[in-house]
């Protein structure tokens, strides 16, 4: 047989378990038996091209194979399966959608379609993209509205010189430099555009970048989709490097530009609603290395921005700055990190606030050994306007693994700037017969009379092979100068496989209040009809937005960016049909024409930094998930990717940060090494987290 196209859940393969390869001492394919069902191998056809030549040398037809005695697969069911290893990787779907809506304005119907294609080239990089269209209906015997929506993306194009192009257009995030990211305490954000984005890397290491669109959302909770708003946004960039003897010097410049947009800051211009805004960036940096050790860095910052807004007093804010420093290295065990900051009053990136009216220095330390590690970080600040006493922020967590498990730890804050706070966490985690389980305790307070404690119990169950499932407890209650409010929380994920080719996917946020009744309900079953047709149908229910806001909090932290929902039920149906083709490279590790299996993953907030997804723990959608460079999806309302047809092996998964809600950020640039087995799928959860 053929290598195998998103063939879910395995029958039989050689699984992922590291004990048992360790125990045979053997690769699955010297453990292979008699082949069940022998298929002519092809001849590879030459090209002109030397690497398409290589490329098609090394496609040779994956034999599936009897391991161990087990049975094999069902004849008519491998005959569906036929899978064409000629070519280069591609892959199409068309997906048929429906959603009947109710909200506070009313019942609304939507009917749709939703095309995506991935299609790997020699001459032109790898290309994909993803077209949504729409017709609303509402039910108040309103006019029809048609919403269309687009993402195209082109990765590695080649040119001589060895440059590399990377475009795309439609539904995109304006970009940022790589330097921009790479700052251990500040962010840039990446407002949300329908435009085009272009991107030219050459091998030297110069990054040039530019992009222009019109401002807007994305929206759409079952339907992604994207809402245009007045304005645009435009931008430039570039990046280069220079290599030492001992490491290596880079620098970095942007300049950014928003025309006429909705404004986000705290007022918008008399009359008028709008903004017109315009911002630089400039960094350089300073890489050393020393052997084998990591090596350590600086970097200076520095950003302009101007804007025809008010600030919240109402007064004229024409233009602000901002520059900082960071750096970093490391001792052993220890990692430290610094930097020093001076953010004039009003600072913000085009329409996007950022933390302002600020000076002073901060410090982090991290240590780790096999059974402790401790994080702690100390923020000196001040006021350069002058209108808040000078302070501090300080904050320290210790975590120790008693056993493989058991942990034990917790995590102290105290802020004396301005608002006067503090809070204390304290958490315990351990296995047992059901799971793991974690007891949380926190407690916080405030100078201006508020009170808050929380407990709660987070437990991942265990005791079904063929369901995932976890929940969480909690208790709340918070005192403020207007009264007091007690509250009862629960959340729950769950995916259940009801048999090989039905799955059952659920999750809950609730919390019951004095005040309010708020929850975020979704429940669905997905049917595989075969290996390329699906059924899914999905029920949601929204009501508010249950969750709560730290007291000790550092005033370096961006404010959070969250999409909120208030009222929304509904049922969501979807048909898709999916095709894939071609066979890539052989994989590093892997051999020539190995087969395939399916990845899929989320990309969730990891409230708790205990990096995994805990019950009461949302998913970020929208977010752009690149594999190995080079094929891009986008997550959907729940924070879900899918790549239907990955080569065995291992791979590398980047999430673009753009994408994220701030003030979330990935740690190690995004990236996560996985590794696909054949005929299985491989799940992968990536937290992002708060720094």
């Amino acid at each position: 047989m053929t290598p195998l196209a998103g063939y879910w859940p395995p029958r039989f393969a050689c699984r992922s378990s590291a004990v048992a390869l360790t125990t045979w001492g053997l690769t699955c394919a010297a453990l292979a038996q008699t082949p069940t069902t022998p298929t002519p191998t092809p001849t590879p056809t030459s090209t002109s091209t030397p690497a398409a030549s290589v490329r098609a040398n090394s496609t040779a037809v994956y034999q599936d194979r009897v391991i161990e005695g087990l049975a094999a697969q069902d004849p008519e069911e491998l005959a569906q399966r036929q899978y064409d290893s000629t070519g280069l990787p591609r892959s199409y779907s068309l997906e048929a959608l429906w959603d009947q809506r109710r909200t506070q304005g009313g019942s609304n119907s939507t009917l749709g379609l939703k095309a995506s294609v991935f299609v790997d080239t020699l001459q032109y990089g790898s290309l994909s993209g993803q077209l949504t269209t729409q017709e609303n209906t509402p039910a108040q015997g309103a006019a029809k509205t048609s919403v269309t929506s687009y993402v195209l993306r082109q990765v590695g194009m080649p040119f001589d010189g060895g440059w590399r192009a990377d475009n795309a257009a439609g539904m995109i995030n304006l970009p940022i430099t790589d330097m921009a990211r790479a700052s251990p305490r500040f962010s840039l954000p990446a407002p949300a555009m329908q435009g085009i984005s272009t991107s030219w890397r050459q091998s030297a290491g110069l990054n040039l970048m530019a992009a222009f669109g019109q401002a807007g959302r994305f929206d759409g909770y079952q339907l992604p989709g994207f809402t245009t708003a007045p304005g645009n946004y435009s931008m430039l960039g570039l990046q280069d490097e220079k290599r030492v003897s001992d490491g290596l010097w880079q620098w970095s410049a942007a300049a950014a530009q928003a025309q006429g947009v909705s404004s986000s800051l705290a007022a918008s211009p008399t009359g008028q609603g709008l903004l017109n805004a315009q911002a630089l960036y400039a960094a350089a940096r300073r890489e050393w290395q020393s052997g084998a050790e990591p090596g350590s860095f600086a970097q200076l910052n520095a950003v302009n921005g101007h804007n025809n807004g008010t600030d919240f007093a109402g007064r004229a804010n024409p233009a602000a700055s901002a520059l900082w420093a960071d750096g970093g290295f490391a001792q052993g065990p220890h990692k430290h990190s610094w930097g020093a900051f001076w953010l004039e009053p009003g600072l913000a990136w085009l329409d996007n606030p950022l933390p302002s009216n600020l000076k002073g220095a901060y410090w982090r330390h991290g240590w780790r050994t096999r059974q402790w590690s401790t994080e702690s970080s100390l923020e000196l600040l001040g006021s350069v306007s002058g209108n808040t006493p000078q302070g501090f922020f300080a904050s320290s967590s210790a975590r120790y693994q008693y056993s493989t498990g058991t942990s034990f730890g917790g995590t102290a804050s105290v802020r004396r700037y301005g608002l006067q706070a503090q809070s204390l966490l304290l958490y315990t985690q351990f296995a047992n017969a059901l799971g793991s389980t974690r007891l949380q305790a926190d407690v916080s307070s405030a100078n201006t009379g508020e009170r808050q404690w929380r407990m709660q119990v987070d437990h991942d169950w265990s005791f079904v092979q063929s369901m995932r499932l976890s929940t969480a407890l909690s208790a709340d209650r918070s005192r403020t100068a207007t009264g007091t409010n007690r509250g009862l929380g629960a959340a729950l994920n769950a995916d259940w496989d009801l048999n090989p080719r039905l799955t059952m996917n659920s999750s809950l946020q609730s919390r019951w209040s004095d005040e309010a009744t708020q929850y975020s309900l979704s429940a669905g079953l997905t049917w595989r009809i075969n290996t390329q047709w699906a059924l899914q149908a999905n029920l949601y229910a929204t009501e508010g937005n249950p969750r709560t806001s730290a007291l000790a909090q550092s005033p370096l932290t961006a404010p959070a960016l969250l999409p909120t929902r208030t009222h929304d039920r509904g049922v969501f149906v979807s048909l898709r049909y999916t095709t894939s083709a071609g066979a890539s490279a052989p994989p590093i590790g892997g051999a020539p024409g190995s087969a395939a299996g399916q990845l899929s993953g989320m990309i969730y907030l990891d409230a708790n930094k205990n990096g995994k997804r805990d019950a009461g723990e949302r998913g970020a959608a929208n977010v752009t998930v690149v594999l190995d460079g080079r094929y891009s999806v986008q997550t959907d309302a729940q924070g879900r990717f899918d790549f239907n047809y990955v080569v065995a092996g291992p791979h590398v998964i980047t999430v673009v940060s753009d994408n994220l809600p701030l003030p979330w950020v990935l740690e190690n640039n995004g990236r996560t090494p996985i590794k696909v087995f054949t005929r299985d799928m491989t799940q992968v959860a990536i937290g992002a987290v708060q720094p």
